[in-house]
């Protein structure tokens, strides 16, 4: 039994890494579309996650193009599906928005649970496949979070060095004004002598 165990926590490890995140740009009323290949009975699902939760519209089509799922004008999501059928799948992603939108989106393929469902299961290490999916579902998020809070992190220091540009920008102006005006009532006084 901890053999058993052991090896599931392996290969739950090895998974991990296999795992990728993606993250596209998506410009001004565009749609982008991916796709996955699927057997009949294969597992895939999807989180995505927008920068700002701005709305997107998200959709499943099976491989004839048929409509499986969608989610119109949202900035995160998720979705799970069972295939009925062989073929190659598509998700796409629209930007209906007038500007840029980015994505970040996880997809988990059946070459995913292939590799955990390749022998009989416990209810142990069905309930540790879970407890994987979860955990991994966590870090994708994490992950997102790390690369929203750069993009933050980037926004404030670049409005930090506009501030400070303009700041100075002021000072040099308010510095130029109050010498003018010291000029200027200096020569008033000079010429009517009281100076």
């Amino acid at each position: 039994m901890l053999k058993h165990f052991a090896a599931v926590v392996l290969a739950l490890g090895m998974l991990a890494s296999y795992a990728a995140a993606y993250t596209t740009i998506m410009r001004p009323t565009t749609q982008e579309c991916y796709f996955e290949r699927l057997k009949t009975g294969n597992h895939f699902s999807i989180t995505f996650e927008t920068a700002g939760k701005l709305p997107i519209d998200f959709s499943l089509n099976d491989a004839h193009r048929n409509p499986i799922y969608s989610m119109p004008h949202t900035g995160e999501g998720s979705y799970s599906y069972t295939s009925t059928g062989d073929g190659r799948y598509s998700y796409c992603f629209k930007n209906n928005a007038p500007h840029e939108i980015v994505v970040n989106f996880n997809p988990h393929g059946p070459e995913e649970e292939t590799f955990l469902a390749s022998h009989d299961a416990t209810p142990a290490e069905n309930e540790v496949r879970k407890l994987s999916h979860n955990i991994e579902e966590v870090r994708d998020h994490f992950n997102f979070m790390l690369f929203r809070n750069e993009v933050h992190d980037q926004s404030v220091a670049d409005t930090q060095k506009r501030m400070f540009h303009w700041s100075v920008l002021q000072v040099m102006a308010l510095a130029g004004v109050c010498g003018w005006q010291i000029y200027y009532v200096r020569s008033l006084f000079k010429i009517r002598g009281v100076v």
